[in-house]
């Protein structure tokens, strides 16, 4: 009797388990419902995101140079002599034909004074003929014609006296600033005496090389940035005036010319620059570094369309403060999600953090505007 009873217990027991079972099994979620909690049970994932910009990629070419006076010269005299007049004080402006030294011409200026006098004779002389021949007189042609080559042969003694008495005296070829000299005035210098040098500085001029993969960038016109080597804080401007027509076979490199505007004079030919150009090679897709992400087929975003979370493949082109620049199957204005992508599945609902702040944020103003 015994028996039976616990029997009977047991039985009623396993019957109220099973009927829990069914209960518990009835009240599991069907799928439509799992859908709308979104992945791994969440219904919604919070997140940060930022926008997909566009930028520029640059390449940046940095070089070193020397620079030089855009015109530059080393002056001599045209023939010996006792120096008379110097105007050589260094780092004096002169103007172009100004004189800078004169030597002991006393000899010349005689020359070019007698040659004037035998041309004025030779003159009277031709003109006394022509006359004569006017009233009658038959001078014979071949006097007539001895006349006139003492004419031309005064004026050619003439020309050459002056030509000797210019080359008594030393001027600028062009405007500058006069360099350290020793000559002075009572020296005696030859043609071999080097009398001083001038330099226009107004404009700086700087040689520098670039890789032969540069072909075509570096162009007329091209403006760069001009550092000094040993003042890296002091920068300037500048312009690409030359680019070669070769390049070495050595180096791989060609030469080009930069022009460093000088107008205010604190630079100076012989200073080392670094050349440092910019060159733009396209535009591309920019988004934070952060959001790209790597999978079995490579990098990848995560972008938002609507409320939910889509994988997209991207091809990384360049790393640029921060940010990537990328090819992709993504638009300008679209946003990638920052923060919480680990968490992240294809199709996932997701929060936009950035969208709330933003609404509640327009919504205090609206309210402040309103009181």
């Amino acid at each position: 009797m015994l028996n039976f009873r616990v029997v009977m217990r047991c039985s009623g027991m396993s019957a109220l388990l099973a009927c829990a079972l069914m209960v518990g099994c009835s009240d599991a979620p069907d799928e439509e419902t799992r859908g709308s909690r979104g992945s791994w049970g969440v219904r919604e994932l919070p997140v940060v995101t930022a926008p997909v910009e566009r930028a520029p990629l640059i390449d940046s070419i940095k070089s070193v140079g020397t620079a030089r006076a855009r015109q530059s010269v080393t002056l001599y005299p045209e023939s010996s002599g006792f120096v008379t007049f110097a105007k050589l004080a260094p780092d004096t402006p002169v103007l172009k034909g100004e004189t800078l030294l004169k030597l002991d011409d006393r000899d010349q200026a005689l020359a070019v004074r007698q040659a004037e006098v035998e041309l004025a004779e030779a003159k009277r002389t031709l003109t006394r003929y022509f006359s004569l021949n006017a009233s009658e007189a038959n001078i014979p042609q071949s006097t007539i014609d001895t006349a006139q080559s003492n004419v031309d042969l005064a004026e050619i003694r003439l020309a050459q006296g002056k030509v000797e008495l210019s080359r008594r005296q030393v001027t600028a070829p062009f405007s500058g600033r006069i360099g350290i000299t020793d000559v002075e005035i009572g020296d005696r210098v030859d043609t071999s005496t080097v009398i001083t040098t001038l330099d226009d500085r107004s404009v700086l001029l700087v040689d520098f090389t670039v890789p032969e993969s540069f072909i075509g960038k570096i162009v007329m016109d091209l403006e760069v940035q001009a550092r000094q080597w040993e003042s890296p804080d002091d920068n300037t401007s500048g312009t690409i005036v030359a680019v070669d027509s070769r390049v070495d076979s050595a180096t791989r490199a060609f030469r080009a010319r930069a022009a460093i505007d000088n107008s205010v004079d604190n630079l100076r030919p012989g200073m080392a620059f670094e050349i440092d150009a910019s060159i733009e090679k396209g535009e591309y897709l920019s988004v934070p570094e952060l959001s790209v992400q790597w999978g079995a087929d490579g990098p990848y975003v995560w972008s938002t369309e609507g409320d939910r979370a889509m994988r997209s493949p991207v091809e990384m082109v360049r790393r640029v403060d921060g940010r990537m620049l990328i090819r992709g199957e993504l638009s300008e204005g679209e946003r990638v999600i920052l923060e919480g992508i680990q968490s992240v599945r294809p199709g996932m609902k997701i929060k936009d953090i950035n969208a709330v702040k933003a609404t509640a944020h327009s919504s205090k103003s609206e309210k402040a505007d309103r009181g």
